[in-house]
């Protein structure tokens, strides 16, 4: 009895904690299935249209149906007119055509961005690739001046750059100019204090060629490659940029280089790379007064292939800096590494590919880096009420791990590709294979029934994407559209698509342009006048694309201007 009385209380609790226990799943499970995100009413779709000859590393659009790709040096299908592997190629978006371009440096985890002329600057790189006949990118500057008629090509220089970059971070400036930051002096699995490159410089140099110190990036070792880096609105002789690196930010002076302002911490997870989460500066809208607010997501919490991805994002208004504070908010319920993040047509927000377990990098000895792809994209509101700004949309089939990206594309629709989880090109793996496919993925706005407009000219000009329209700041642009649409309601955008790798969307950027004066005529003709930005801390000079929307829904195609 004395035995049996010891032993009553003890299986009394065990029952009672297995009711608590069994209480608590169940309430478990009906939290994370009300966390996740509601089906959007309209989920898009996704389209397989192409191949992409190459593994693609790297996108970036460089003209209205032009988008190059770059990869490493690996053993892609296609050749170059040397006979060495193809590294990079132009990509018709509208014949799915490609044409081979020419390099010579290993383009391996590199960067760019656009000067303020509307040149591509691509930077940075990794070692010698010997039994192929590459050397080595990791001073290389590569300069690519777009065109439409196939006769572009890639120019480059193996020791343009002051030192050694991997995993280099790039964003055009206001003043029109490149700023190359951070990276690593050579490849590896996270940064070190030994090979860290805590340093910055300009392209074109300034009077001092010299790497200027960063120090930031020092003491957010080891988690600071492709530091996350977003040049903030002001007035024109502002010189401020947004900078994140680990879990740490700061408003930093690009020009006294100092600190401004030290932020709060962002709770969570480090979310550069190996632990890669994405960053998007939200899009800034003059009724806003162009308030800057900067939105982070996933991620994964330690260098584990078996960790599941994190399911937060911060969001950060920079107005006051005195006051800002990170807002934390659950990433649409579902864990995600290694996300692209795209602003589409309408400012909506877009999250897809990446994997819901694991990290950024290669698979080896059979163990996955990463795994659970995440097909679902999710779509972003940031004027909706906290708590109900993500909504689920259509899954695309094709897992998109490791080295995928996409982009927005003029006629509105987000090209997707890329997926190499591979230290070569292999396409016989069961899990995984480097992956060539191009999809493209038609958002909600596609599938609401409203009709498009088609702009007819700009500034009277009628001739459209057969090269940029030049434009002014702060300038009142005259713009014509067509639509079949007696209750149109315009409103307009400039984009800069900018530099995507490794779920890094260097200087993108979306800007709501005020719409005045909208006429009517005969035959759904409208005029209106499209006020542009004040100056280049808004959006950046150079290259950028005018959207013009009914009720959201964007025209038959963006057009390229050259805002200056």
């Amino acid at each position: 009895m004395k035995h049996f009385k010891i032993r009553l209380p003890i299986i009394s609790a065990l029952f009672a904690l297995a009711i608590a226990l069994l209480s608590n799943e169940i309430d478990a499970a009906v939290i994370q299935k009300r966390a996740l995100a509601p089906l959007n009413q309209y989920p898009g779709s996704f389209q397989q249209v192409g191949n992409s000859g190459i593994a693609a590393m790297h996108i970036v659009v460089t003209a209205p149906t032009k988008i190059v790709i770059i990869d490493k040096v690996e053993d892609n299908p296609l050749k170059q007119k040397d006979g060495r592997v193809a590294v990079s190629v132009e990509y018709d978006i509208q014949t799915n055509q490609k044409r081979i371009l020419s390099l010579r440096t290993n383009t391996f985890c590199s960067a760019g961005a656009f000067l303020g002329n509307g040149t591509l600057v691509h930077s940075g790189g990794a070692e010698d690739i010997a039994d192929h006949k590459f050397d080595a990118g990791f001073e290389s500057i590569r300069l690519f001046e777009p065109c439409g008629n196939g006769s572009c090509d890639w120019v480059e220089d193996p020791k343009g750059l002051s030192s050694k970059r991997w995993y280099t971070t790039m964003t055009t400036l206001s003043d029109g100019r490149v700023m190359i930051l951070g990276g690593s002096k050579k490849p590896l699995g996270k940064s070190t204090p030994a090979d860290n490159n805590p340093t910055y410089e300009f392209f074109p140099k300034d009077q001092n060629a010299k790497a200027m110190p960063f120090t930031f990036l020092e003491e957010t070792v080891p988690y600071n490659l492709y530091p996350s880096a977003h040049v903030l609105p002001g007035p024109a002789s502002q010189t401020f940029l947004f900078v994140f690196s680990n879990t740490d930010s700061i408003v930093w002076d690009w020009v006294s280089n100092t600190i401004v302002k030290r932020l709060p911490r962002l709770p969570g997870p480090p979310r550069l790379y190996p632990l890669s989460g994405t960053s998007v500066m939200l899009p800034l809208r003059p009724e806003e007064n162009y308030a800057p607010q900067i939105l982070i997501c996933g991620g994964v919490a330690k260098q584990d292939p078996n960790q599941v991805a994190d399911n937060s994002c911060g969001r950060i208004n920079l107005s006051d800096l005195n006051t800002a504070q990170w807002e934390v908010e659950e990433f649409g319920g579902i864990p995600r590494n290694m996300p692209d993040v795209v602003i589409l047509a309408d400012g909506k927000t877009l999250f897809l590919n990446g994997a819901g377990k694991g990290i950024s990098g290669y698979n080896s000895n059979k163990v996955l880096a990463a795994d659970n792809p995440v097909f679902t994209p999710l779509l972003y509101d940031d004027r909706a009420p906290a708590g109900q700004r993500f909504t689920r949309l259509a899954d695309s089939k094709i897992p998109r791990m490791y080295h995928s990206v996409a982009t927005l594309i003029p006629d509105g629709r987000v090209f997707v590709t890329g997926s190499n989880p591979n230290s070569n090109v292999k396409t016989n793996v069961t899990k995984y294979p480097t992956e060539y496919r191009v999809e493209m993925f038609s958002p909600p706005y596609l599938q609401m029934g409203l009709k498009r407009p088609t702009i007819t000219s700009i500034s009277s000009i009628t001739t459209l994407n057969q090269g940029a329209i030049n434009v002014k700041y702060n300038s009142v642009v005259p713009v014509s559209v067509t639509v079949d649409d007696p209750n149109a309601v315009f409103s307009a955008a400039l984009v800069h698509y900018g530099f995507v790798t490794h779920a890094v969307h260097m200087s993108q950027r979306y800007v709501a342009c005020s719409v005045q004066n909208v006429t009517s005529f005969a035959n759904g003709a409208f005029t209106m006048n499209v006020i542009m930005p004040p100056n280049g801390n808004i959006i950046v000079p150079g290259r950028n694309y005018l959207y013009i929307n009914n009720n959201g829904v964007p025209g038959t195609t963006a057009v390229e201007v050259m805002l200056s």
